[in-house]
């Protein structure tokens, strides 16, 4: 996972340097495990859980942070 956050945050260097609109590479997590308050809940679509998505949001930003972090060094 790490060396493809790697390769889209440099495609969006590239992107911003040809000063281009579009240079943000939008990304979402997907499929998360069910948490916390969602467990037992009926009305949900799975892998859809409100909690897991947001789990796994923070999953992808530590390793952008990451890459960023150890790229810039």
């Amino acid at each position: 996972m790490a060396e493809v956050i790697l390769a889209l945050t440099k495609e969006e260097a590239r992107r911003r340097r040809e000063g281009r609109s579009d240079w943000r590479i939008p990304m979402r997590p997907d499929h998360g495990h069910l948490l916390a308050d969602d467990i037992g809940k009926t009305n949900i679509n799975p892998g859809y859980s409100l909690i897991g998505r947001l789990k796994g949001l923070a999953e992808l930003r530590g390793i952008m942070r990451a890459v960023e972090r150890f790229e810039l060094a």
